[in-house]
């Protein structure tokens, strides 16, 4: 399981989202494991029910407001009950002081209560990506990662296939390396990260000449550390049985981590320079997205031209 602990989260975000650790410090190597936030407003009047108690517990205008009507017994009484759960921290919005019967058991329980001046939203809004990036179960994917044109594209298809001599001259040609061989890849909502695992970042290994450092060779500029997968290019070996798309209507999916990316397949042969037609594959999928579409214009040219003839 993937977890970070409140040490790690306040360190990282302490200048985003200006977190401040008011009490019980002692707990602040307690583990997140969850990416989802709790607002503990049924909590608070001792309903326990489906309680959230392993998220971190947000104190916004609402909670803060119940608390501060109540006496302090009432308060003390209905706190207590909510820290025999082992809660990860809480973290107190608006810049609101927190109740000093909740610093008192937060230093006695060891969890930490933070404090931020952000609004309730904008908070959950933020901590919710990050802890989605940094809590999101990685899985291993063979290929090559490459930033062409601001684009993410993957470069899939058999060991021989030649993925990492088209991504070394794709380099060359002044695009981005980000992972060669083996991709670690997040899902995080609906888009798929790509980073390279710690062992192999800036390194390729091209046939014949063994392994190479991309950053040493090119700079920095050659390099990228992580990168949205946009587009799936699967190369393969030329088949002359087999019928390749020619005009771009059928783009038929890659499922990875249960999204669709769309794929073009490549045919490799002597001669295809394919890190051009890779080049020119980002260019027309970012061309795609902005909704223009030189397939549909080529065939409503065709249908004008043959209603005039007719």
């Amino acid at each position: 399981m993937t977890e970070i602990t409140i040490s790690e989260l306040v360190s990282e975000l302490e200048v985003d989202l200006e977190l401040k650790v008011i009490s019980g410090i002692d707990g602040a190597d307690r583990k997140i494991t969850q990416v989802d936030i709790n607002r503990p407003g049924l909590a608070l009047v001792k309903y326990f029910k489906h309680f959230g108690w392993q998220r971190i517990q947000i104190l916004g205008r609402g909670e803060i407001s119940y608390l501060s009507d109540l006496s302090d017994e009432e308060r003390r009484d209905v706190l207590s009950h909510i820290f025999k759960y082992e809660i990860p921290c809480f973290i107190v919005d608006w810049g609101f002081p927190p109740p000093k019967e909740l610093i008192i058991l937060s230093n006695r329980h060891s969890v930490p209560v933070i404090s931020t001046p952000i609004s309730t939203g904008k908070l959950i809004t933020r901590l919710t990506l990050y802890l989605e990036e940094k809590l999101a179960e990685p899985i291993d994917h063979y290929g090559t990662l490459v930033d062409i044109y601001g684009i993410g594209v993957l470069l899939i298809g058999e060991h021989s296939v030649g993925k990492s001599e088209c991504a070394l001259e794709l380099v060359e040609r002044g695009h981005r390396l980000v992972a060669d061989d083996r991709i670690l890849i997040k899902r995080i909502g609906n888009k798929l990260i790509g980073t390279a695992p710690k062992s192999t970042v800036n390194i390729m290994e091209i046939r014949g000449i063994g392994i190479i450092d991309i950053k040493e060779m090119f700079g920095y500029s050659a390099i990228c550390e992580k990168k949205e997968i946009e587009l799936v290019l699967s190369l393969e070996l030329w088949n002359p049985n087999k019928e390749y798309e020619r005009i771009g209507l059928d783009e038929k999916p890659t499922k990875i981590y249960d999204v669709d990316v769309p794929t073009i397949t490549i045919p490799v042969a002597p001669g295809r320079n394919i890190s051009v037609i890779a080049e020119v594959a980002a260019i027309n999928h970012r061309l795609k997205s902005m909704g223009i579409k030189p397939i549909e214009k080529f065939i409503k040219n065709g249908i004008r031209k043959i209603k005039k003839r007719d």
